[in-house]
């Protein structure tokens, strides 16, 4: 009777280890593929943004990147901040003489299936909360308007 009890008291203390050593924590994605940070609207199609960065314009400012899953994505271009800045503010679509880099931005671009539509028009608006930026825009392209919006994150290329 006594080998009986420490063999039910040794099953016992196994299966709780084996149960405790089976269960583990999934991966999280951290802003990968599968995580929605913002969308846009373009030409009647709704994308969602998985991902944000921010790159240098070689020495005259810096690009703003949002990209889908399917590769596709809006660029955002400031002119005159200096490498790797991102403003904070309103700003007003403006590539000529006289720019202001406090209240304009430079165009950018829209790419799907890796044809480009050229930013022509329309403002910007970006706040930071800790390391978190929210990005609205309203532009126009010469094949029609470009809206959306991206919160998290922004990774430095």
């Amino acid at each position: 009777m006594k080998n009986f009890k420490n063999i039910v008291k040794t099953l016992i203390v196994l299966s709780v280890f084996f149960t405790l050593a089976s269960c583990k924590k999934d991966k999280e994605d951290p802003a990968g593929t599968d995580s929605v940070s913002g969308k846009f609207e373009y030409q009647n199609n709704s994308n969602n943004i998985n991902s944000g960065d921010y790159r240098a314009g070689n020495g005259d400012g810096a690009w703003l990147y949002f990209l889908t899953p399917e590769f596709n994505g809006v660029q955002i271009r400031f002119k005159s901040l200096g490498n790797y800045v991102i403003p904070t503010g309103s700003f007003t679509y403006k590539n000529g003489a006289p720019y202001n880099s406090a209240t304009n931005f430079a165009g950018g671009s829209i790419t799907i299936n890796n044809v480009t539509d050229e930013v022509n028009g329309g403002t910007v608006v970006i706040s930071k909360d800790g390391d978190s930026h929210t990005i609205t825009f309203n532009l126009t392209t010469t094949k029609g308007p470009l809206k959306g919006s991206y919160t998290g994150i922004l990774k430095k290329i």
